[in-house]
């Protein structure tokens, strides 16, 4: 049995193994300070790296047995020893324990300051760092408050309990410190998205410059130099912009648009007093440059109203063309004129295609220009759409937004390749003609309904001559089996009339017989020995002569079968068994390449030849009987000849007498839809010859 596996016992060799490993659940014994407390996990940190304590996947595994009296104290500054294992986490490798010791208390790890190249791609994910950066905003639920930070110019989180900080607003737009080991926000992928600066207490936020001033004490700049070009670049702090309202929504999304530019901005989630806009109020917004889209815009803004006005009118112009005026700027490298036309409210004339499955409950209006397919949401007003119907030809009015293919080539500039279009209103949808009744849709439902019609009579027409077919098969099998076990009862009747006659002309006379000669005996004892034993000899004679009609007949009912074997085969032993201990002789002549015969035919033809040849030697006393046995075309053609006594056809006895030999060979013939003839004479012997057809066989 192999040695157990040491413990790891240093955080940084835990971090240090590769990611396969992380799920290998290798044992760890660590010990380091507890850095941050949460509800179900705790970060801690020795002399050589930070990690992540996770107990509430270490309790759903059914890992942890340890106490959870000390979980409950359990607060930074304590000195813990865990026992656990290793796991993979959703971004950084955390610790899943066992059990769980205080030891003692010390003072918190120094702090580091964090450095871009580490903090950004979350490689000191658990060390206690500090950050600097520029407060642009907040967000306060579930007892947290998170400052939303930018470091110039990578953003930030950093995180504060709500009762630690009472007044946030206070600090948007000042520059701060904050201290706390760093965690992350990361997707499914296990990717940093985030970092994450998780505090303690107000303490660990240290304001090293106020903000500059009142919002609006911001540098203000005109809307088409928002992000342009200039030698001193922008610091992370508010800037001051002004513009008409072009769509205001209560979501805090706002449109701007002075002159020919527009540009979208997003209002605070804390608004002050009066921060309220309507489509058509001129209005001053400071807040902080937005760079999540290929357009800058504006975030985490406040808003000034400065006046009223009836709003700019939307631009008359083609998706088409403001796709073309920014594919020839591209091409140029320069800046498009009069301008790129995203977020600027324009109008243009296009067919309704089809409204489309909303999203966040605003619906989508497909829509078809001369060579382009636009995108419409309607922001508000759905109830406009359920009237509208494809083909009808629209004129719309919205705030056209760019979509922008980037492509693999990092030199070449950002180049728009579509347009979407933002309805305000139903009031930016006006119906300039209505489509014709006959609609494609209306043509395509009555085809699909014709040809549902039509699919479902092939389909009932296919069910039921499938419906007819299975009756079909079981009446035919119905009559098949009817009709087998009439020819069953009609041949064992046959049989056993057959067999009676048989027995009634031979075993039943000879018995008689024998029965005589016994009276004769009785009496010839009287009359002397010699007497009586001539009457037993000819009695010992008749007995003989029984056994042998009855092991004939014996023989006759075991041995006439086919069972497999070809019929000239069955024929030649029939006759060799009847000839036995008769002074005729019999002649058998088959016809060369005589075709596989099949059983039934066989087997009735083999009956019909011994009743013939039964009767020809019984009854006809022949010297000479000849059969044969050919083909004539499609027919098999067997005949018996003897030279006998003959009689006269129609005369001879029948049923009614007993007698069942002819009657039984015709039934035999009939029964393979063959013909039989007899042709005799007293004094000219008899022929009987039969023709059976052999491809009506079955």
């Amino acid at each position: 049995m192999g040695r157990a596996q040491e413990p790891i016992t240093r955080i940084a060799e835990a971090r240090a193994l590769e990611q396969e490993d992380f799920a290998k659940a290798l044992p760890v014994r660590l010990r380091g300070v507890v850095t941050w407390v949460g509800p179900t996990s705790f970060n801690f940190q020795d002399e050589s790296a930070g990690g992540y304590v996770n107990l509430r996947l270490a309790r759903s595994r059914g890992l942890w047995q340890g106490d959870e009296a000390v979980v409950a104290r359990l607060r930074p500054g304590a000195v813990v020893e865990v026992e656990g294992v290793t796991a993979r986490g959703g971004f950084a490798p955390p610790i899943l324990p066992r059990t769980l010791r205080v030891l003692g208390e010390e003072p918190l790890p120094a702090a580091r300051p964090a450095t871009p190249g580490r903090f950004f791609t979350g490689a000191d994910n658990g060390r206690r760092a500090e950050v600097r950066g520029v407060v642009q905003g907040f967000r306060t639920e579930k007892g947290l408050t998170t400052l939303i930070m930018n470091a110039n110019p990578g953003s930030f989180l950093a995180r504060v309990p709500e009762r630690e900080l009472p007044q946030p607003a206070a600090l948007v737009d000042a520059e701060v410190r904050v201290t706390g080991p760093l965690q992350a926000r990361f997707n499914t992928r296990g990717e940093l998205v985030l970092p994450v600066v998780a505090l303690v207490s107000s303490g660990d936020l240290v304001v090293e410059k106020a903000a500059p001033g009142a919002p609006f004490d911001a540098p203000k700049l005109p809307l088409a130099h928002l992000s342009s070009f200039r030698p001193e670049p922008l610091d992370a702090h508010r800037l001051r912009i002004e513009g008409t309202v072009i769509y205001a929504d209560a979501d805090g999304l706002l449109f701007l648009q002075d002159g020919v530019t527009g540009v979208q901005a997003r209002r605070t989630a804390a608004p002050q007093a009066g921060d309220h806009a309507e489509v058509g109020d001129r209005v001053e917004l400071a807040g902080f440059l937005d760079g999540t889209r290929h357009i800058r815009g504006m975030k985490e803004a406040v808003v000034r109203k400065i006046g009223r006005s009836s709003g700019p009118p939307p631009l008359e112009i083609e998706p088409e063309e403001i796709l073309a005026i920014n594919a020839r700027a591209a091409a140029a490298g320069l800046i498009a004129e009069p301008g790129d036309f995203d977020g600027r409210l324009i109008r243009f004339e296009a067919r309704l295609v089809d409204v489309v499955d909303p999203v966040a409950g605003q619906p989508r209006l497909l829509l078809a220009t001369k060579s382009a397919t636009i995108v419409a949401t309607l922001a508000s007003g759905a109830e406009a759409v359920e009237t509208l119907r494809p083909g009808s030809r629209l004129a719309v009015t919205g705030i056209a937004l760019l979509t922008h293919d980037v492509g693999s080539n990092p030199l070449k500039p950002s180049v728009p390749d579509g347009v979407a279009l933002l309805l305000r209103n139903q009031d930016d949808l006006t119906v300039l003609e209505a489509p014709s009744w006959w609609t494609l849709r209306r043509t395509v439902i009555a085809l699909a309904a014709v040809a549902a019609a039509l699919g479902a009579a092939v389909l009932y027409v296919w069910l039921l001559r499938r419906q007819v077919g299975r009756q079909v098969t079981l009446l035919a099998g119905e009559m098949r089996a009817r009709r087998e076990g009439m020819v069953e009862f009609q041949a064992t009747l046959r049989e056993r009339n057959r067999l009676a006659a048989n027995l009634h002309d031979t075993l039943l006379q000879t018995v008689g017989g024998i029965g005589f000669q016994l009276d004769a005996c009785q009496v010839a004892t009287e009359q002397g020995e010699a007497a009586r034993a001539a009457h037993l000899e000819i009695a010992r004679r008749m007995v003989e002569h029984a056994q042998g009609e009855l092991r004939g007949s014996v023989w006759a009912l075991r041995a006439l079968p086919v069972n497999g074997r070809a019929f000239p085969e069955a024929l030649r032993e029939l006759v060799g068994h009847v000839a036995q201990g008769r002074p005729a002789h019999i002649e058998l002549r088959i016809a060369e390449g005589l075709p596989m015969v099949p059983e039934l035919v066989a087997g009735n033809l083999l009956l019909m030849s011994q009743e013939a040849l039964h009767n020809a030697l019984k009854h006809g006393q022949p010297g000479r009987v000849e059969i044969v046995v050919e083909i004539e075309g499609r027919d098999l053609l067997l005949t018996i000849h003897d030279d006998g006594a003959g009689f006269t056809p129609g005369e001879e006895e029948g049923p009614a007498q007993g007698h069942f030999g002819v009657a039984g060979m015709k039934e035999r013939v009939d029964r393979l839809a063959g013909h039989l003839e007899i042709e005799s004479a007293p004094g000219q012997g008899t022929t009987v010859r039969a023709r059976v057809p052999l491809e009506k066989a079955d």
